[in-house]
């Protein structure tokens, strides 16, 4: 991806916007899907009947993808001269579109724990009390990799480093919560950590599963060293960049998080990854944003 002039001398009015969209779009050329019927390059897209100028929504699509920090609303409006309403619906209309594909499971060794985000404790804060229905349970699962000799002795001396991970909000701590996630993230057979909660004891019928008990907490930055790196890292982007997230959106932020971490050595393909998400996956209403929906469910798979 090219520096911001370059980028935007590519775009430089609505026309040459309209032409990439209908070039995403239609790869192979534009197919009527039936005689006499009308169609805008916009219709069905997260673009669908906007009235802020594309170049705008291409601007706002570099800023987000080129900043490894991710950018808030506020940053958007400032920059883009836009309503903060208007610069908060883009943003998240264009994070809706980052999101893990099922069929590249984790695999390999594998770290899993969960922790609470939000409420009035520290964010940093460990532990599976919820006593404040404000928290909302972050579950992430890692694989650790051997690491190289240029990364030395790895993250916390431990001779490990990240690979790929998910991350996901869950309703409880169950067996039953927990076991999806887990056995929705990683490869059937893979090698798994855990701490010694028991709603993990279910998963040895698919996993190689190896409970370890912390003995209270007090060793678990030894137990586990690196998804404890990684809690900390998306806290600190929650916090830092977006200066805190409700529980509501919170999903949708750590979906994004997600997305830029497994992919934080190609951070120039980032930009163009959501300009075609943008342009051909179905569009999320302001009302369902507004309420907090996720829509998960099937959309097309994407190459990215």
């Amino acid at each position: 991806m090219s520096g911001f002039l370059t980028f935007m001398d590519r775009y430089r009015d609505e026309a040459a916007c309209i032409a990439a969209l209908a070039e995403l779009r239609w790869p192979n050329g534009f197919i009527c899907a039936g005689c006499g019927q009308q169609h805008s390059v916009t219709a069905g897209t997260v673009f669908h009947r906007t009235r802020t100028p594309l170049r705008k929504w291409f601007a706002a699509a570099w800023l987000i993808g080129q900043d490894k920090r991710g950018v808030s609303a506020l940053f958007l409006a400032r920059e883009l001269a836009l309503r903060y309403d208007t610069a908060w619906l883009m943003a998240h209309k264009l994070r809706h579109g980052l999101s893990e594909r099922p069929e590249y499971p984790l695999h390999g060794l594998i770290e899993i724990d969960e922790s609470y985000y939000g409420g009035r404790g520290k964010p940093e804060s460990r532990g599976r009390g919820r006593s404040d229905p404000n928290k909302s349970l972050m579950a992430i699962a890692v694989e650790t990799v051997p690491a190289s000799p240029r990364q030395g002795e790895g993250i916390k001396k431990s001779r490990f480093v990240a690979g790929s991970a998910r991350i996901a909000i869950l309703p409880a701590a169950t067996a039953a919560d927990l076991g999806g996630f887990v056995r929705g993230a990683a490869k059937p057979g893979a090698r798994i950590i855990t701490d010694g909660l028991k709603s993990y004891d279910g998963l040895a019928d698919s996993f190689r599963h190896y409970s370890i008990v912390q003995g209270g907490g007090e060793n678990a930055d030894a137990v586990l060293p690196i998804i404890h790196v990684l809690f900390s890292n998306v806290k600190t982007w929650l916090n830092g960049t977006f200066h805190g997230v409700s529980a509501k959106h919170l999903p949708r932020y750590t979906r994004e998080w997600n997305y830029r971490f497994n992919r934080r050595r190609r951070i120039a393909d980032l930009t163009d990854f959501l300009l075609r998400r943008a342009a051909t996956r179905p569009t999320i209403t302001y009302r369902q944003l507004v309420d907090g929906a996720q829509i998960n469910g099937a959309l097309p798979a994407l190459t990215g």
